[in-house]
């Protein structure tokens, strides 16, 4: 299957056009893991993002008795963006639950595609800023239901 097919049957990519599925697919790897692999670790290094396209992951955070785990995710899920925007290290470990194939975009291939097709990558950045947007309203209400406001 072609990674542009991959991208046009998940969420993110929905108000897309094809074309624009086929620009960003040129910018991406497309890499798998076994069951029970370590995708990244927390304190990698983070210079790029994953799109699960198969599978499942678990994402794990550090503490004084070993790891938590912070969520399951599947197919269609982004992981790493955050690290992918701003280069600073993993803020948790990446598990793969089964075995999974994942599309990767480096922060280098960010830039390119900015540079090389700025409306495709406006409309990419929008699409992860409106993600990030909601997932912070997600924990800010995790938080107020944590404190009891």
């Amino acid at each position: 299957m072609k990674i542009a097919d991959i991208l046009d049957e998940l969420e993110l990519f929905q108000e897309f056009q094809y074309a624009e599925l086929e620009t960003i697919a040129a910018y991406l790897g497309l890499e798998q893991a076994d069951k029970g692999q370590v995708i990244f670790s927390e304190g990698d290094p983070g210079n790029y993002m994953l799109i699960l396209s198969a599978g499942r992951i678990s994402i794990l955070k550090g503490g004084e008795h070993g790891n938590h785990l912070l969520s399951h995710e599947v197919r269609g899920r982004i992981i790493g963006d955050m690290a992918m925007l701003d280069q600073e290290l993993r803020s948790a470990t990446c598990v793969a639950d089964s075995d999974c194939e994942f599309l990767t975009l480096t922060s280098d291939n960010m830039k390119k595609l900015a540079v090389e097709h700025a409306a495709v990558a406006y409309h990419f950045m929008l699409c992860l800023a409106r993600l990030l947007s909601r997932r912070l309203r997600r924990v800010s209400g995790m938080m107020a239901d944590f404190l009891g406001n």
